[in-house]
This record gives structure tokens, sequence and C-alpha cells, in this order.
């Protein structure tokens, strides 16, 4: 006898496949249905709920909302994992991250979902996944990778007879090829797509083709006709999506020499960017309207747009992706890097020739170690998801180049919680590839040993360390490590655990500063090294600050005489900043550091991590 299904979840997967169509019912009947599922106390039904309302949400470009929504159905999820509402919620909080820009963290969501989906079998999310890598490798200019899985997606889609599902997978195909100048075959998949949503009438869908085809129709530089598809596209519900239609028309009037409607629509598009607080579509506007001020000749204004622009792509470009791709996806990238830059080294060419081809790669390498750069950075903890750490923490990071040897790390095992500052050997690419082994061995000690206590975890990543790098003690063999501070804070008990390779930890209470002395020994080879890391255990007070530091900042050349700034100074400055806030704490050592270094070259890495008990 088949078990007897509940009607809450009928109604839940109906509204989810309906999400595409009218998206404000949508959420308003989901809310109707999540009602229902809190007065039974109901858990899957309220999850479900919970999920739809979270997308229908988000196709109304409401992410706040969405957000909410979502995180109060992922904590069932993550405890039932062979729903498929645990797939769908990896992939729309990847949804969101990509409108934010946090590429990194997408593509981690979006992985971990597609992974998910192949062991589930389940059809209908792998081709959602497909998707969405396919988007995240647009978006990394990848668009043979991209093509790759949006026409996976499909052929999944159009299998399981999913037309909208095959809608979107049109669109976007439609969308690399008009990045590939095949504006033939974009048209045709975009009309393609429309198509089916004109007939399923999907009223939110359809505005993003009608964009897609008004920027194909604008690249091709027939302006009439992508007039037509960006004024059709501005009728749309989302409000991104009309924006960027109101922002196409005003480049598109701009050609068709009306200026004063051009002028409307690009400011009128710079002030919806500002009240979503889309800050890559912010700097579209202020491109476009330097554009336009540059053909009516305004020149002060186009110069004035035009640093607006380049502020704000800086601004998007340098947010740190808060999340953790895995280790191999950095290795491969700076491994790649290095065998081009060996390769470039080894050609034998004309010099002129030579000059050209490496002033040319070398924009290509410095870009693969800016994604490695992104992805180290990813891989760094984000604090705010600690629990109890909000609002009590600062991070001081400042590489020298552009990946770090510095990393911190944080991780709560229990009423414990451990922090680290470590830096590796050396700076630039190889520091960065300790710093990922550091971190690595870090998660495996904690995690999956359940080793707590301070002095234990440095003798355990001394020994990963030393097998990781084959170090046997021979004459000729590279030294390489790191040195570190560690503390394991448990404020139940009201004390700190701290163990350090050559980096010591300031604690100040009370306006005094006191310091705790590490180990003069490294976290690599040593040959003292049967002697364990000692683990100092200190009471701490309610508002003790806790200081732990690379020796970046201490030893960087500048001032009056150019000098290191040293140990003595730090301590000082600390003394004089520590009652303030800690944000506020953070941006002090920043400009401290900024006006001591003055025009010198930044010598290290530096890094600084100030946490409030």
């Amino acid at each position: 006898m088949s078990a007897k299904v509940n009607p809450i979840d009928i109604t839940n997967e109906l509204l989810w496949q309906s999400r595409f169509g009218d998206s404000a019912k949508v959420a308003y009947d989901a809310l109707d249905n999540l009602e229902k599922a809190e007065k039974t106390k109901y858990p899957k039904g309220i999850a479900y709920a919970n999920l739809t309302i979270a997308a229908a949400n988000f196709y109304q470009s409401k992410n706040d909302v969405a957000l909410k929504h979502l995180s109060e159905s992922f904590h069932w999820f993550e405890n039932n994992k062979t729903e498929p509402g645990y797939v769908r919620t990896l992939l729309l909080k990847g949804n969101i991250f990509e409108s934010f820009g946090e590429y990194e963290k997408t593509l981690k969501l979006w992985l971990e979902a597609y992974n998910a989906s192949l062991e589930l079998i389940e059809r209908e999310s792998e081709g959602e996944a497909c998707n969405q890598l396919g988007l995240i490798y647009y978006r990394l200019s990848n668009y043979s990778k991209s093509l790759e899985f949006f026409e996976k997606g499909l052929k999944i889609r159009e299998k399981l007879g999913d037309e909208n599902g095959a809608a979107s997978s049109l669109n976007r195909i439609g969308m690399v090829m008009r990045q590939m100048r095949r504006y033939e075959d974009s048209l045709e998949y975009y009309f393609r797509s429309l198509g089916i949503r004109e007939k399923n009438r999907q009223n939110s869908a359809i505005p993003w083709t009608l964009l897609g085809i008004a920027s194909t129709f604008e690249d091709e530089k027939k302006y009439t006709e992508a007039l037509e598809y960006f004024e059709q596209g501005m009728k749309g519900s989302d409000k991104r999506c009309t924006l960027q239609c109101i922002m196409g028309s005003g480049r598109v009037y701009s050609k068709l020499g009306n200026p004063d409607k051009a002028q409307e629509r690009l400011e009128e598009s710079l002030l919806m960017a500002r009240e979503l607080g889309a800050m890559s579509l912010v700097a579209e506007a202020y491109s476009g309207l330097a554009t336009y001020f540059e053909s009516t000749g305004d020149a002060v204004n186009a110069l004035n747009y035009h640093k607006l622009f380049y502020k704000t792509r800086e601004s998007v470009q340098s947010d740190e992706a808060q999340n953790k791709l895995r280790n191999i996806e950095i290795a491969h990238a700076v491994e790649k890097s290095e065998q081009e830059k060996e390769i470039y080294r080894l050609r034998n060419v004309e010099l002129k020739e030579a000059y050209d081809i490496i002033e040319e790669n070398n924009k290509e390498i410095t870009a693969s170690i800016n994604y490695a750069s992104r992805i180290q950075r990813a891989m760094l903890p984000e604090p705010e998801e600690i629990k109890g750490l909000r609002n009590k923490y600062f991070i001081l990071y400042k590489p020298k180049d552009i990946v770090s040897g510095d990393f911190y790390w944080f991780n709560r095992s229990g009423s414990k919680l451990i922090a680290v500052a470590g830096d590796c050997t050396g700076h630039g690419v190889p520091g960065a590839l300790m710093s990922m082994l550091g971190i690595s061995f870090l998660e495996e000690i904690v995690n999956y040993r359940g080793i707590t206590e301070s002095g234990k975890i440095l003798d355990e990543l001394r020994k990963e360390v030393r097998q990781a790098l084959r170090q046997k003690g021979r004459k000729q063999e590279a030294k390489d490590g790191m040195d570190i501070s560690l503390c394991v804070i448990d404020k139940s008990k009201k004390t700190v655990q701290f163990s350090g390779a050559y980096n010591n930890l300031y604690i100040i209470r009370n306006n005094e500063l006191m310091e705790y002395h590490a180990d003069r020994m490294p976290i690599a080879i040593f040959d003292m090294e049967d002697s364990g890391f000692k683990t100092n255990n200190i009471e701490i007070s309610d508002r003790d600050i806790l200081y732990m530091f690379s020796d970046g900042y201490a030893d960087q050349f500048g001032g009056p005489n150019n000098k290191k700034y040293k140990y003595a100074c730090l301590k000082t400055f600390l003394l004089s900043i520590h009652r303030l806030p800690m944000q506020k704490q953070h941006q002090k050592l920043d400009e401290e550091f900024l006006s001591w270094k003055g025009n010198n070259p930044q010598i290290d890495d530096v890094l600084i991590v100030g946490l409030k008990v």
C-alpha cells in the first residue's frame, strides 16, 4: 500500500514548477502554504514553502527577502540531503551570490549542487546545475566551457520535456553566441527561447530574452531594432532587467541622435542601480554616461563619470570573494601561470616579436594569478559565520604581491574557538601554496582528528608540513615552513591556550599590554623538534583583546629615517587604539601602515588579527 502524500507537498511542488511565471503570485501562494505547514508543524512542508518563497522573490530582485527565507529552509535540507530541495537550495543560493558578483562562492555552490544531483540521479536539478555552471564560466570568459555546460543542460531538459528549463538554456546559449560575435546564431537561440516563453506565459522570464535580443541588435549596430526590444523589455517586473533595458535604450538613443532621451534614460538607470545596491550595474551606468557626455563634447562630465566608473569597477573587482574553493583549483591556476612563464622565457624569436609576445602573455599570466588570488582569498574563512565573532574581530590583511604567504584561520569546536595567524616561508606564489597547505592541514587536525590543545595542534601541523615537503634534515634541503600563532579560546572557562612558532601573542587588559612568547622553532624541520610546542594556559577577563600577527607590519621600512617600524612601535600604537571598536582599529592600523610606508615598497605580506573576548 503506497504512503499517503501530504497535500502541502503537492502544492509546494506545483508552486515550484510555476516559479518562472507570475513570481509575485507564486510568492503569495507559497506564503499561504507556509502558514498551513507551520500550523500543522510539518518541517518538510515548511522547508519547501520557504524555498519557493525565496525563489519567487529572487526573480523579483528582492534578494533580502529571498535570503531570509532561503536561510530558514537551508537548515532542514542540510540534514536531509537526499531531498531534491537540497540541490535546489544550493542552486538558488548560488544565483543570489552570482547576482552580487561573488563568483568564487557561486562556483563552489553550483559545483556542489552539480555533484549532488549526479549522486541523487536528479536529472531536473542536473540540468539546472549545468545551466548555472555554464553561467559562471561565462562570467569568467571561458566560453567553450560555458557552451559545453549550457548545451548539456539543454539536452537534459529537452529529454525531460521541460520546456521552461529548455528556454532558459536557449537564452544562455544565445548570450554566449553574442559574446563570440556569432550574431545570427545568437538571435536564432534567443527567438527560440522567446517563442517558448511567450507560449507558456513566462512573464518574469520574457523580459530577459527581450534584453538579450536587444543587446545582440545593439552589438550589430542595428539600433532601431535594438531600441524596439529594449522598450519591450522595460515592461517586465524584474528591476535588474528593467534597469538594463533602460540603460540600453539610453545608449541607443545616443547613437540615434536623441541626446535628451539618452541622458534621461541613463540617469534613470543609474538611480535604479544605486537603489538595488548592484555596484556592477552602477559601474555600467557610469560608463554609459561617460560615453554619452563624450559624444556631446562635455569633457568635464565625461571625465567625472569615467573616474566614477573606474573607481566603482575597482571596488567591485577588489571585493573579497567570501568562499572556499578546493586547494586543487588554486594549485592548478598557479601551476598554469608558472608553466606559461617558463614557456615564454624559452621562446627564441626576434627581439621585437619577443617583446610583443611577452607583453601580451604577461597580461594573461597576471590575469591567471589574479584569479588564483581570488581563489586564495575565497579559501580564507568567513569570521562572520563563526558564532559569537560578529563585531568582535578585525583582520588587517595586505599581501605584498597578488597572492600571499600570510593566512588566517578560524574554527569553532564545541565551546572552543580556535584562531590562527600564519606566516609562510616567502611570499607570492610559493607562499600562497604553503598557506593553502596550512589551511588544509589545520582543518584535518581540528575537524577530523578532534585535536583542540594548542601545542598538540602545532606538533601535528609540523609533522604534516615535514611529510608534505619531504623534509629529512639533509644539508642542501630547503627549510620551507611557517611561523604561526594559535589560540584556543574557551569563554565558558575564561581561558586561552596559546602556542606559537616564533610569533608572539599580545593581550591588552586594563590599558596594559601583556606579551606571551612563542617557542623559538618553526613549523618545519628543526634540530630540536623532539621537544613539542608549549601550551600556555592563560586566564582571560571580559573585554580583553588578543592580537596575533605576522612580522610584515613591524618589519616595514618607512618613517622620517626610512627604518623599520618595529614591535615596540606596534605595541604603543595598539595601546593607543585598543578602546576603539574593532573595525575602527582596523582602519587606524591600515592608515598608520600606509603613512609609515610612504613611497617605499611593501617588503612583506602583512597580517594582524584582533579578537575581543
